[in-house]
Parts: structure tokens; sequence; C-alpha cells
């Protein structure tokens, strides 16, 4: 390995640890606590059609 592809090696393993601690600190600070309540029924129909679905009674 010539030493010019050792320094390209090194600054995109840079590149990717910088990109992973960004998106790691984004995520932290404005999805984690995100919750998302999710009806049962509403998803059997939207993926399913009405016609599949049972309802409860």
């Amino acid at each position: 390995m010539k030493p010019q592809d050792k320094t390209l090696v090194r600054k995109l393993a840079i590149v990717l640890v910088i990109k992973l601690v960004v998106l790691t600190a984004l995520w932290w600070g404005f999805v984690r606590e995100q919750r998302v309540v999710v009806d049962d029924n509403a998803a059997a129909v939207q993926l399913l059609g009405p016609e599949h679905v049972k309802t409860k009674e």
C-alpha cells in the first residue's frame, strides 16, 4: 500500500467517525424521547385492507 493510500484511508476513517458522532448527537438531542402510539386496527387496515381485518366487537 502506498503512503498516499494510507493517508486517504486515515482521512476517510476520520470523516466517518465524525459523521457517526454528529448523527448520534442529533439523534440523542432530538429523537431519543419521541414516542409513537400505533393503533393495531389502523395499522392492519393500512397494510391488509379493510376486508381482511376483523374488528373487535
